[in-house]
């Protein structure tokens, strides 16, 4: 969860600059240094980054292991009891056919 909390705040920080950043330049008419205006967007491209990571792993459900199975009922047992049966019906069928 901590990593929730720091995308956040680069997200403040971000969002934040860039308001200075666009009132620095807006209203005094004054260009801004291509250091700040470079800074500005590796935090955007960072909090782009890390926000996406973050909703990407939590978009899908956790894996969730499955119960110990018992193995009277497991699904093999099922076919072994199957094919048991179907062998007993082949024998009787053809134990008591005539040649």
């Amino acid at each position: 969860m901590i990593w929730i909390d720091i995308s956040y705040a680069l997200y403040v920080v971000t969002f934040l600059t860039g308001m200075l950043f666009f009132l620095r330049f807006d209203a005094r008419r004054r260009p801004l240094r291509r250091r700040l205006i470079g800074l500005h967007l590796v935090m955007a491209v960072a909090t782009f980054i890390m926000i996406t990571s973050i909703m990407a792993v939590n978009a899908f459900p956790q894996h969730v292991s499955k119960p110990p199975a018992n193995p009277k009922h497991s699904t093999m047992w099922d076919y072994v009891r199957q094919h048991q049966s179907e062998l007993k019906a082949h024998h009787r069928k053809y134990l008591w056919k005539k040649p």
